[in-house]
């Protein structure tokens, strides 16, 4: 069996693999990142970025409306995230988590309903995602990683990985279940189904969900760490390099996300088996996260960041050939993007805490996760509008293979640019 590992405190942390992660965290922490992961997973992030192309070829049966115009809701989403997060940063730094976490559950409910109702008005379809999106920007990763963070910082990147396996459990059900009530109840029914899922959360944030009892959140004392404020941070070359390899990252993955399904269909495979392709992308996306915050903890951050962001080019490459079977090239291509993605978020959290420690955690995340935004945002909007186009996907899959690999290279800067905030103190 193996040892035991030192705590920062100075006690031992059994090796195994949750062993660590209760000695450390306590109940409270296991409890809180199991609310986060089920957050994650219906958060602003998750379920409606997610599900967004579940809802494309309903839209477009009843309003006429293209691709490029549905697919706009990933940008009402990330312009909204651009426009709050920053004050949703500096409001759970100064409130806590929880409270924001619920109003925006609540946020997130109503907008569900109010699309399940709207008329065919596209102006009044944007409205609805800005507004939903704006009040839901506290279902982030900005509340649930700040959380989860103020419990652990020895096996932090392995809490965080579990944590944000919520986006893999939503990817993985998400397209066969409201895939399958799109089908034989309509659109309407997908929507409140999605309301009804985001309005079941609530109840289990109240009860689970928070920051550690003693950390004084108002002085932002988090596991005695203070860390630099937001204007440091802002100053920094770490901010820059983090915030432009992320917004790197999503730019390519942000496109697959919203449009894998119907790049599926248009390669030539059945709308059930484009759905059963995505949730294999889930399903490589839950082992892909665990197995991504595991080695933050053990591997050198910077080098595991960089092949980890730049590995989906593969996926672009395969999707673009004509060399191969679809069916076959496109189950590789899910396992492969289904291992990266959302591990940018993995990445974000973990750099986040190392370079500018948690005193304003929540706001630099904030400001931060506008990059996040900014990628996915203009990467779902862009591919739509290729696709409208042009007929095809394939030149934003040969664009794909240049983002990747940008975002692989830039993380790289890291290690000769800047110096964890500890280091950094220390010197």
């Amino acid at each position: 069996m193996a040892g035991s590992s030192p705590l920062p405190g100075g006690g031992k942390v059994p090796a195994g693999w949750l062993a660590g992660l209760k000695a450390e965290g306590g109940r409270d922490g296991c409890r809180a990142t199991a609310a986060s992961a089920l957050g994650v997973g219906v958060g602003l992030l998750g379920l409606p970025l997610l599900t967004i192309g579940l809802f494309m070829a309903p839209l477009h049966q009843e309003f006429g409306w293209s691709r490029a115009q549905i697919a706009g809701a990933s940008t009402c989403i990330n312009l909204a995230t651009i426009c709050a997060a920053p004050f949703v940063g500096r409001l759970c730094d100064r409130v806590g988590v929880r409270p924001v976490a619920l109003a925006s559950l609540a946020a997130l409910t109503i907008g569900y309903l109010a699309l399940a109702a709207m008329n065919g008005s596209l102006l009044a379809y944007y409205i609805t995602w800005l507004l939903m999106a704006g009040g839901g920007v506290g279902t982030s990763g900005i509340v649930w990683t700040r959380a989860v963070g103020t419990f652990f910082e020895r096996y932090r990147g392995r809490a965080l990985g579990l944590a944000l396996t919520g986006t893999a459990f939503a990817a993985l059900l998400a397209p066969p279940l409201i895939g399958a009530i799109i089908a034989s109840l309509g659109w309407r029914v997908g929507y409140a189904a999605l309301g009804a899922v985001t309005l079941a959360t609530i109840p289990i944030t109240v009860l689970f969900f928070g920051e550690r009892r003693e950390v004084g959140v108002r002085l932002g004392r988090l596991n005695g760490h203070s860390g630099v404020e937001l204007g440091e941070a802002v100053r920094s070359r770490a901010f820059w390099v983090i915030g432009m390899s992320v917004f790197f990252a999503v730019l390519g993955m942000g496109s697959y996300l919203v449009h894998f399904v119907p790049l599926a269909i248009d390669l030539g495979v059945s709308p059930g088996t484009a759905r059963g392709l995505f949730a294999v992308i889930g399903l490589s996306m839950l082992f892909g996260r665990v197995a991504v915050g595991t080695l933050l903890d053990r591997l050198n951050p910077t080098r595991l960041s960089a092949v980890t962001l730049a590995v989906p080019a593969l996926a672009s490459l395969l999707l673009a050939s004509h060399a191969v079977q679809p069916l076959g090239a496109m189950t590789v291509a899910a396992i492969i993007l289904g291992l990266s993605a959302g591990a940018e978020v993995d990445i974000l959290s973990f750099l986040v805490a190392r370079y500018f420690g948690l005193r304003a955690y929540g706001a630099i995340y904030g400001c931060e996760l506008m990059f996040f935004a900014a990628g996915s945002g203009i990467g779902g909007l862009l591919t739509g509008a290729v696709r409208d186009a042009v007929g095809s996907y394939e030149p934003a899959l040969i664009g794909g293979v240049a983002v990747f690999t940008l975002a692989g290279l830039t993380i790289l800067l890291l290690d000769v640019l800047a110096q964890p905030v500890r280091a950094a103190r220390e010197a």
